[in-house]
């Protein structure tokens, strides 16, 4: 179980390190051609008009009119991480503030 819990950690950092590092190289591919206004392939979510969103991950686009319909595996988890790290968080935060109140 431990293994396990330190190989996903570590395959989630690897995953982030390397879309930060797609965006990054394309940032500098683009201003050494000089095309900085070009939108970045590699991950971006812009905004349309009447609450819509495009959402692009590698060059596959995906548009929505409301962000929380597209539901599948991957956003049902994150949600639910990140749900789990705010109250955490929350739970800390509390818990040093009552170390402290006089």
């Amino acid at each position: 179980m431990n293994v396990t819990v330190k190989l996903t950690g570590l395959l989630l950092i690897l995953l982030i390190g390397v879309v930060l590092g797609l965006q990054t190289a394309e940032r500098g591919i683009s201003k050494v051609s000089g095309t900085v206004d070009q939108e970045q392939q590699a991950f971006y979510i812009k905004k349309m008009d009447q609450g819509k969103m495009e959402i692009a991950v590698m060059g596959k686009q995906v548009q929505t009119e409301n962000p929380e319909k597209v539901v599948n595996y991957m956003s049902n988890m994150g949600m639910t991480l990140g749900s789990t790290i705010k109250s955490g968080a929350q739970t800390f935060v509390d818990w040093v503030g009552g170390l402290f109140a006089p």
